[in-house]
């Protein structure tokens, strides 16, 4: 009988972690991406130094 009172609480805390986790992902996501762009514009500034250099040369 006390598996029907625990089970209703076990469902929500599962519901909570799997909720808990696809936020968790939603954020490492975004900031996985704003590092990427990071590099991606040094790399695009670096570029731009050499071809600027390539035209003057």
């Amino acid at each position: 009988m006390d598996l029907f009172y625990i089970l209703p609480m076990l469902t929500f805390v599962v519901y909570l972690a799997v909720f808990a986790f696809i936020i968790w992902l939603v954020i490492w996501i975004i900031q996985s991406q704003k590092e990427r762009n990071v590099l991606l514009k040094e790399i695009s500034n670096k570029l731009d130094v050499l071809a600027n250099i390539k035209k003057e040369g």
